[in-house]
């Protein structure tokens, strides 16, 4: 069965348990209400399916869609058994399964893409075939510090480590307000300009790099040199400066990368005359206008600042239009991509529009909000 169709089927097992008076009676008892409204609130991920799918796999050795009582000797986590039997049959189903997988994944904030991540390193690394890191792979390999994923001290490391350490590097680059963009650029300048291959940048190799801002000022620890955080903390830096959202930054680099066939970092104007563009010259004259000091290269920097005056025009981010979006789609009932005042609330409350946003916030005066109208009067809120 599909994902889409397992989700759908998630959502209607458990609010057949809870709508369920006697059921739900059982289930939500006082001294564990809490707890279970927990997992009724969980977001199940394909791989909370895929896990559990496993683990069915292993434990219903009769095939019968379940894990009884006699078969749950085989869990590793038997003593929680109880715990995610949801309807109180002494069975768990599938389902019941994966919403465990999904609580264990939500308490470290694993998502589908650490998962991805980390099955995607298991892939490059794991030479013996067997899902797991283990310690001639890892002496050989990777990690360059096994004890930052390695936290049972077993010597192996599991995809599951794997994925809590990405899981708790991005949360500290998302406190530090480094975005994806910004920690890509970090990592492509150390593949690039690193070359004594100490996964750092030293005063040479950053000058080489020709970093947007200067190398030496963002050396927090003083040892001479800028390893992957403190580069990603540089480029953060350099992108909120100019204005740019994180959509923004990745903008620009395809930009730069459709046309910089040498991989310079830069376009020349030979390459602005190559094949790419010779059957399309407007697309040679857009690079063109990049150029803001008519050298007849564009360079990273450039294209920035050529988005970031649009940016400055457009006076919303990228959440101010996630949020916009969320909001038109719940507001916006026959789905004409606009909220007219039939579709906005007479009184406010949580969530809802009222009529009086139309009339602040649709710019053009024609009845009715767009996204970027929306987008524009949210950020006019901040």
């Amino acid at each position: 069965m599909k994902t889409s169709k397992w989700l759908s089927v998630v959502a209607c097992f458990l609010w057949l348990c809870i709508s369920n008076t006697k059921a739900a009676a059982q289930i939500l008892s006082p001294s564990s209400a809490a707890e279970d409204s927990d997992l009724y609130s969980l977001v199940l991920i394909s791989s909370d399916l895929s896990d559990a799918h496993q683990t069915m796999t292993i434990c219903d050795q009769n095939e019968d869609g379940y894990i009884d009582a006699e078969e749950r000797s085989k869990l590793p986590w038997q003593s929680e058994f109880a715990d995610f039997d949801l309807n109180q049959d002494g069975k768990l189903t599938h389902l019941e399964v994966a919403v465990r997988q999904a609580k264990k994944r939500a308490a470290f904030d694993i998502t589908q893409f650490d998962r991805k991540n980390s099955q995607a390193f298991i892939r490059r690394y794991d030479t013996n075939g067997n899902g797991q890191l283990d310690a001639d792979e890892i002496a050989e390999r990777w990690p360059p510090d096994p004890s930052e994923f390695d936290k049972d001290e077993d010597g192996i490391i599991t995809l599951t480590e794997i994925a809590k350490q990405f899981a708790f590097k991005r949360g500290l680059r998302r406190e530090l307000g480094i975005e994806a963009v910004d920690n890509m650029s970090s990592v492509n300048s150390i593949k690039k300009f690193d070359i004594d291959g100490d996964r750092h940048l030293d005063s040479q190799e950053w000058a080489a790099a020709r970093l947007p801002l200067e190398g030496k000022l963002h050396d927090s620890n003083e040892d001479g040199k800028l390893n992957q955080m403190e580069l990603s903390l540089l480029f953060a830096k350099h992108r909120r400066d100019l204005g740019l959202s994180k959509s923004d930054g990745v903008k620009a680099k395809r930009i730069l990368a459709m046309a910089d066939a040498n991989r310079d970092g830069k376009i020349s104007d030979n390459e602005m005359n190559a094949d790419i563009f010779a059957a399309n010259p407007q697309a040679a004259s857009q690079y063109s206008k990049f150029d803001a000091n008519s050298d007849g290269t564009v360079t990273l920097s450039e294209i920035q600042q050529a988005i970031a005056a649009e940016r400055k025009k457009l006076g919303y981010s990228d959440s101010h239009v996630s949020n916009a979006r969320r909001l038109l789609l719940r507001h916006d009932a026959d789905r004409s991509t606009f909220i007219e005042a039939a579709e906005l609330a007479q009184q406010a409350g949580p969530g809802k529009l009222t009529r009086d946003t139309l009339n602040s916030a649709d710019q053009n005066q024609d009845g009715r909000l767009s996204l970027e109208e929306l987008a524009k009067h949210l950020a006019a809120q901040e």
